[in-house]
């Protein structure tokens, strides 16, 4: 499984967290759920680009990015915070979408340990 399933995983369970929300709380809500949830996948990118950058022997050294690496979660508190100063909602919405990326992980990382057991998985 490529890092793009994680991608997908992530915004798969944004999309299903934002409709539910929808339905069960309104769309203020849902709305501060989206947001969590793209927090979150932007998270993700950032993690996988600087990860990408500090790996030694692939690229130039760039020490801003090992700093970075700490910015990012300033980031997203940031990002949280003005979510639910914006649309006045609840913390809990916002906070749910922000963990989007670790379920999506969680579930990714369990379908390839079953499919290293069943010997179905792939490299790509």
């Amino acid at each position: 499984m490529t890092t793009r399933w994680l991608y997908r995983l992530t915004a798969g369970f944004g999309l299903i967290g934002f409709v539910s929300y929808c339905f069960a709380y309104g769309v203020r809500p849902a709305l501060g759920f989206a947001l969590g949830s793209f927090g979150s996948l932007g998270n993700l990118a950032l993690f996988d680009w600087l990860a990408h950058g500090i790996i030694p022997g692939k690229s130039t050294r760039k020490p801003w990015r090992a700093g970075a690496f700490a910015t990012r979660y300033l980031l997203l508190f940031l990002i949280g915070y003005a979510a639910i100063k914006a649309l006045n909602i609840n913390p809990l919405p916002v906070v749910l979408g922000l963990l989007t990326s670790t379920v999506a992980a969680l579930v990714w990382s369990v379908a390839g340990l079953l499919g290293t057991r069943s010997g179905t998985r792939r490299a790509h």
